[in-house]
C-alpha cells in the first residue's frame, strides 16, 4: 500500500534531482510520483493530501515537461515529441489537478513546428519512393500517418509503398511458375487493402494458372457392395477436400468414367475423343480413382442361454430372546445370458492418376476393422442373483453349488443391451477412410506447373 509518507518522500526526492539540474531524472521521478498519487487518490478520493500532494508534483511535472519543449526550440522532430509527451500528462492529470494554465498555450507554435516537420518527412518520403528504398520510405509515411493521419495524401503513399515491392516480388514469384507462393504472399496484403486491383488480378492469375483440376471417379469393375460403398466414399472424399477451400484444387465431375477410359485410350492411340471434348473431365489434369476393393460385415447372431442361478431373499425370524430378525436365503432361479457380436472390415484403394500420360503418381491400400459385442442377463427378480448349478429346483441336492459372484451378475443385469450395427460401422468406415483420402490430397498441394 502505498502510505503519505512514502509518496511525500517521493516527491521531495523529485525536488533534490530537479535542484540538481538532472533534468531528465527529474521527469522520470515526477511521473512516478503522480502516478503513485492517482492511485492512492482513487482508491481514497476524499484524502485532503494526496490531493495537495498531487496538486503539487503534477504542476512541478508539467511545468518540468513544457519547459523542456520550450528549451528544444530549433529542433522540430524533439519540440514536437516533447509536446506531444506533455499533453499526454496534461491530460492524464486533468481528473486530478488544474490544467487550464497549459491548454492552448503552445497550440500555435506546436502547430507551425509540426507543418515544418511534416513537410520535411513528406519530401523525404517520395524521394525514398522514387528510389525504390520502400522500407525507408515507410518509416517516415507511418511517423507522418502518426503524427497527422490526414496530412495531404500519405495514406495513399503508404499503400504504395507497401504494396509496390510485393507486387514486384509476386510478379518475380508469378514468372517462376511458383502460383501458390504468389497467392501466400498476397493475402496479408489485400486483407489490409482489399481494393488493390492489380493484387487481386495478379492474385487471380496465379489460381487460375496453378490450379489442379481433379476428377474423383470410381471402378465399374466394382459391383455390388463394395461399389455402392465406393460411392459414398467418393462423396465424403469431395464433401472433406471443398470444406478446405483450396482455391488450387477443383474438383471436376466423378461420374464420367467411361469417357475418361476413352479419353486416355484416344490420348494412347494420338487421337481425339470426339465424345469426351465437350466433356467437363477432359480439362482435368488428374484423376482419384478411391474404391472400397473388399467390404467383410459380419452381423453376428444373439446367442440366448437359460441358466441356473440362485436369488437372496431375506425372511423375517424370532430369535431365543423373541426378537425379529432377518435371514438371508436362498432360493433356485433360472435367468437368460445373452451375447452377440458385430465385425466389419474394409479394404480400400486409393490411386492418383496423371491424366496426360496416365502415370500413376501415388498409390496407397488401406485396411479398417471395427467390431462391437454386448454380454448381458435378463432375469426379473428383484434380489441378488448368484450364478450357480443345482439339480432339482425345488428340493436340496448335496450337488448343488452356489458361487460367490453377484456383483459380475449384478453388472450384466445393468449392462448395455445394444450392440453397434454393421451399418453404422460402415457409416464410421467411410469417414475414416475418406479423411484418409482427402488428407493425402490436400497435403500435397497439388498445383499446375
Amino acid at each position: 500500500m502505498v502510505t503519505a509518507a512514502l509518496l511525500l518522500s517521493a516527491c521531495q526526492g523529485a525536488k533534490f534531482h530537479y535542484k540538481s539540474g538532472k533534468k531528465y531524472a527529474q521527469a522520470s521521478m515526477l511521473k512516478e510520483s503522480v502516478t503513485s498519487y492517482k492511485r492512492a487518490i482513487d482508491r481514497k478520493p476524499n484524502k485532503v493530501k494526496y490531493r495537495i500532494a498531487m496538486e503539487e508534483s503534477g504542476s512541478a511535472l508539467l511545468e518540468e515537461l513544457y519547459t523542456n519543449y520550450r528549451f528544444a526550440d530549433g529542433n522540430d522532430s524533439a519540440s514536437i515529441y516533447k509536446f506531444l509527451d506533455a499533453e499526454k500528462w496534461r491530460n492524464y492529470l486533468i481528473p486530478y489537478i488544474n490544467t487550464s494554465r497549459y491548454e492552448g498555450f503552445y497550440d500555435e507554435d506546436y502547430r507551425n513546428q509540426l507543418d515544418r516537420f511534416l513537410a520535411q518527412k513528406y519530401v523525404r518520403s517520395n524521394k525514398w519512393i522514387r528510389t525504390r528504398e520502400y522500407e525507408r520510405a515507410q518509416k517516415n509515411l507511418l511517423e507522418i500517418k502518426e503524427l497527422d493521419p490526414d496530412y495531404k495524401d500519405v495514406r495513399d503513399l503508404l499503400e504504395f509503398a507497401e504494396v509496390e515491392p510485393l507486387y514486384i516480388e509476386a510478379l518475380e514469384l508469378l514468372e517462376n511458375s511458383e502460383y501458390r507462393n504468389v497467392y501466400e504472399r498476397l493475402q496479408p496484403i489485400l486483407k489490409k487493402y482489399p481494393k488493390q486491383s492489380l493484387l487481386r488480378k495478379l492474385e487471380e492469375q496465379a489460381i487460375e494458372r496453378g490450379k489442379y483440376r481433379l476428377g474423383i471417379i470410381s471402378d465399374p469393375n466394382i459391383t455390388g457392395s463394395e461399389a455402392t460403398m465406393s460411392a459414398a466414399l467418393q462423396s465424403a472424399v469431395i464433401s472433406l477436400i471443398q470444406r478446405e477451400k483450396d482455391p488450387f484444387l477443383e474438383l471436376l465431375d466423378r461420374t464420367n468414367f467411361d469417357l475418361l477410359q476413352q479419353e486416355q485410350e484416344a490420348i494412347i492411340n494420338g487421337t481425339t475423343n470426339e465424345a469426351a471434348v465437350t466433356q467437363e473431365l477432359l480439362a482435368a489434369d488428374g484423376y482419384l480413382k478411391v474404391v472400397i476393393t473388399h467390404a467383410h460385415e459380419d452381423e453376428g447372431q444373439l446367442f440366448q442361454e437359460t441358466k441356473k442361478g440362485w436369488e437372496k431373499y431375506y425372511v423375517t425370524e424370532k430369535n431365543e430372546e423373541g426378537e425379529e430378525v432377518k435371514k438371508a436365503n436362498y432360493k433356485k432361479v433360472t435367468y437368460s445370458e445373452f451375447h452377440k457380436r458385430n465385425e466389419a472390415s474394409y479394404d480400400m484403394q486409393v490411386a492418383l492418376v496423371e491424366r496426360a500420360t496416365s502415370k500413376i503418381l501415388w498409390t496407397e491400400t488401406y485396411h479398417q476393422e471395427f467390431s462391437d459385442e454386448v454380454h448381458y442377463i435378463q432375469y426379473s427378480g428383484s434380489g441378488d442373483l448368484y450364478s450357480g448349478s443345482w439339480r432339482y429346483q425345488h428340493k436340496a441336492h448335496p450337488s448343488d453349488r452356489r458361487s460367490n459372484d453377484s456383483g459380475r451378475l449384478n453388472r450384466l443385469r445393468k449392462g448395455n443391451k445394444r450392440v453397434k450395427s454393421t451399418s453404422s460401422m460402415r457409416k464410421d468406415a467411410i469417414g475414416v477412410l475418406a479423411k484418409r483420402a482427402a488428407d493425402y490430397v490436400l497435403a500435397q498441394k497439388l498445383i499446375r506447373e
